[in-house]
């Protein structure tokens, strides 16, 4: 760790003289991994440390770290945005005013650069996960040696983003009444959502679902709900408890505190704490001051300080007005996990549905579970196909596969994919061939099952027609699942008015698809990987 610091520096020079070229030679999803790996080394060694309360050494470099590598991103995203040229763009309200003024100045989401389309991505990315663990980076750690000030950073480009027409495409949310029965809008997923869906840091990020228009364009409309989502960030870090950013004098500012240098933390953040509390009771008690003698202080003075109050009290307005609506959500996600009794599964294993990457990971194991004959292995005839379909190298390099197995493409690591395709490639043929003895063999507890819930006694003939069916690959492997819950409306009625419901289950999904976990836990189906349920088993 004595040489951390100076890596660091190191890494920064160089991340920061990477960002200047032009075109981008990172892309769009390489520049996300890399902001990934610095959410999870903060988020690692947060878990691991044994002092919640106090930041371990790891977990203040590696944040220090990490905000540094933001602060670069929004440096350079702020400097692109000068770069973007400007468009006159009329006033939503310019009718009501009777003269249809312009706003001079502003700049088009559609107008931004190809470089700055590639940072957007990861920044937004970097806000979410700021704005679901504040607990992790506030209070901000001690910046690194040629690391920008980050705050100052957010300052910039929250007053550049204010010249950006977030509303060049209309976007719509789940709650308005466009919405309802609007066959013309469709869901807007951002491609780094999509891409980090399940990923544990961000699972606390708030995410709210938006609509827009079948014929704009999609790219823009993307663009558009990321500056839309970072306005909100920038103003979320005017509300906290002890603002990190202020609006005054119609710009933002930064009113971060300097962290201290050394580590005694406890002592010198409670003097940092009551200084700022004082500052805000100077602010509070001018406040009533000006309110009690109006009437007696110079004009001049007092229209000054009156402006900053109202900016104040406008800003404060905002933000509480944000918090209710933040309040109500929770409130209805509360009141919806609230409703009923509590739902109790028994779980007796005796079908066992593994899915694709379950072939393809824990080939062994899934041989051990076989061989003790106490369970029997349920095979959904799309994981036979899927495995079909890898083991004879198709679509190997589209990055398009089933649920698990999944390959994406990686610009500039060709050897590696290429590598990584032919390891997946003969771990499918293996598992092929290892169905294709056990059916043969005819053995007891294995079985092949379509989508329909039939089941096969040979999967010599392993083709199945399922273009007329809605859903995907996991639906379907979650559908065979659900053949073996028989549940009566009778099973959904306790005894008593609220009490528990009590459901028996003799089928266990095993997968460690995050998204095919959440989908099975929502229909009551019973899911584990399958090392831990090898562990609770003692299989082998």
């Amino acid at each position: 760790m004595e040489s951390f610091p100076g890596m660091a520096t190191r890494v920064l020079l160089e991340f920061k003289t990477l960002l200047q070229h032009s075109p981008s030679l990172l892309g769009s999803t390489h520049m996300l991994q890399i902001i990934t790996i610095n959410m999870f080394t903060i988020h690692n060694a947060h878990s691991r440390a044994e002092d919640k309360e106090v930041r371990s050494v790891l977990q203040e470099q590696s944040t220090a770290l990490g905000l540094g590598m933001f602060a670069l991103l929004v440096q350079r995203c702020t400097e692109l945005l000068k770069e973007t040229p400007t468009e006159p763009v009329p006033m939503a309200n310019g009718e009501e005013e009777g003269k249809g003024e312009e706003l001079e100045g502003m700049v088009r989401v559609s107008a931004f650069s190809l470089d700055l389309r590639e940072l957007l991505p990861s920044i937004k990315v970097w806000s979410d996960w700021m704005l679901g663990q504040p607990d992790q980076w506030n209070p901000p750690p001690c910046s690194i040696d040629g690391s920008p000030d980050v705050w100052q950073g957010l300052a910039d480009l929250c007053n550049m983003l204010a010249r950006v027409d977030h509303e060049e495409v209309p976007l719509y949310k789940a709650d308005t009444e466009e919405v309802d029965g609007d066959e013309e809008l469709t869901v807007l997923q951002l491609k780094e959502d999509r891409l980090l869906a399940g990923f544990v840091p961000l699972l606390a990020a708030p995410q709210e679902p938006c609509y827009t228009d079948r014929h704009t364009d999609v790219a823009i409309a993307a663009d558009c709900k990321r500056v839309t989502v970072l306005k909100y960030f920038l103003e979320a870090l005017c509300g906290q408890e002890e603002p990190l950013l202020a609006f005054k004098g119609g710009e933002y500012i930064s009113v971060a505190t300097s962290p201290p240098l050394n580590h005694s933390k406890n002592t010198k953040g409670r003097q940092d704490s009551q200084t700022e509390k004082e500052a805000d009771d100077v602010i509070i008690e001018a406040e009533s001051s000006l309110s009690a003698s109006e009437g007696e202080e110079d004009a001049e003075d007092v229209g000054d300080s009156e402006n900053d109050i109202r900016e104040l009290k406008a800003r404060r307005h905002v933000l509480t007005n944000k918090l209710a609506q933040q309040q109500k959500r929770r409130d209805k996600i509360q009141a919806v996990l609230q409703t009923g009794g509590q739902l109790e599964l028994e779980v007796r294993p005796r079908f066992l549905v593994p899915d694709t990457n379950g072939f393809i990971d824990h080939l062994g194991g899934l041989k051990r579970v076989l061989q003790c004959g106490t369970y029997i292995i349920v095979v959904p005839l799309i994981v036979i196909t899927e495995l079909d379909g890898l083991a004879k190298g198709q679509d190997n390099f589209a990055g398009g596969m089933g649920p698990g197995g999944r390959i994406t493409g990686c610009r500039g690591n060709y050897n590696v994919n290429t590598a990584h395709v032919r390891a997946v490639q003969e771990k499918a043929r293996l598992a092929v061939g290892f169905l294709e003895k056990g059916f043969e063999a005819r053995e007891p507890c294995l079985r092949a099952l379509t989508s329909r819930g039939n089941q096969l006694e040979s999967i010599s003939f392993r083709s199945e027609d399922t273009s007329g069916q809605q859903g995907t690959n996991d639906d379907v492997i979650l559908s065979c699942c659900l053949n073996y819950c028989k549940d009566k409306a009778k099973d959904f009625m306790p005894d008593q008015r609220n009490g528990t419901v009590k459901l028996q289950r003799e089928v266990v999904l095993l997968t460690d698809d995050r998204n095919l976990r959440v989908k099975a836990l929502t229909r009551n189906v019973p899911v584990r990987d399958i090392p831990a349920f090898l562990s609770w088993a003692k299989v082998g």
